[in-house]
């Protein structure tokens, strides 16, 4: 087996992963994932993950990224052959909830506020799912979506707003974790390992034209979050410190996903406990921390 990976900069990525760049299965081409060229022959399995979330660009730059990209990856899919796709969706096709949901299952409506420039992630993602099913039906191979929730693993970004990160830097810095918020928000993470497997499993046997939440369905709010980081890097909960207040009688925000399709259509569940997944992202980035590099 071989695998051919787009990238707009093979040697930046050969040089922050040595160990995959220099796989002998493993060649790149380098190029925009809009109008990249240069791919010959067949390909039995496409997996489109090319949109950049921590990227600085306009709304209309996310938007056509996200779906310009997709089609040019989906034209790819049509002329090379690839009889299964898995294009990598978000929660954010869901919008923000009229009415608080529990976990959100996939029978949710997707919806988003066409008036808002935020919401081009959301829209864009909505809109590429409704492209892959249409050319699936039309061309003849199966496309598949993943709609993933947060995430905790190696190469999670610390400097960006995912607000694991932002904790698991400040704890190996020694630093106060800082709530700007009054920590009630809620939100779920799952591990790179997890993560990996289940995304594989839809892309081999997710069903066409079928759309898959990717996430845990724990509920944990952001206070819980920076308690749990604090306590598995050795960082004493003093440390922790909440500059908002709740407001009476408002729900605290949710984003938690309901897994049950993917459980039951597909077999697949979490085997990686909320706070090892923190404890082993934490003890993957130590290092940098021990050595300055951070």
């Amino acid at each position: 087996m071989t695998i051919v990976v787009l990238s707009r900069n093979p040697r930046k990525f050969a040089d922050q992963c040595p160990h995959l760049a220099n796989d002998p299965a493993v060649s790149f081409i380098q190029g925009d994932v809009r109008d990249f060229t240069g791919l010959t022959g067949t390909f039995s399995h496409i997996l489109h993950a090319a949109t950049d979330v921590i990227a600085s660009n306009t709304a209309l730059d996310t938007f056509d990224v996200t779906v310009a990209g997709t089609q040019r990856v989906l034209d790819v899919a049509r002329d090379h052959g690839a009889k299964n796709v898995l294009l990598l969706s978000s929660g954010a096709v869901y919008g923000r909830l009229a009415e608080p949901v529990d976990r959100i299952p996939e029978t949710q409506p997707c919806t988003s506020d066409v008036t808002a420039s935020s919401a081009a992630y959301g829209l864009g993602k909505i809109a590429t799912e409704w492209l892959g099913n249409a050319y699936g039906q039309q061309y003849g191979f199966a496309c598949k979506s993943a709609r993933i929730f947060a995430q905790v693993g190696p190469y999670l970004e610390l400097d960006a707003h995912f607000a694991a990160g932002n904790f698991i830097r400040d704890a190996l810095r020694g630093q106060t974790l800082t709530i700007k918020g009054d920590g009630t928000s809620l939100r779920s993470y799952m591990y790179a390992t997890d993560l990996v497997a289940w995304l594989l499993a839809i892309l081999v046997r997710g069903r066409a034209e079928t759309s898959y939440n990717v996430g845990s369905e724990q509920a944990v709010s952001i206070r819980e979050l920076a308690e749990a980081v604090a306590r598995v890097t050795g960082l004493d909960s003093s440390n922790v410190k909440i500059l908002g207040q709740p407001a009476l009688g408002v729900a605290p925000d949710r984003y938690v996903p309901s897994t049950q399709f993917a459980q039951s259509d597909l077999g697949l569940s979490i085997t990686v406990p909320f706070e090892e997944a923190l404890l082993r992202t934490a003890e993957w980035y130590r290092p940098q921390f021990s050595t300055g590099k951070r």
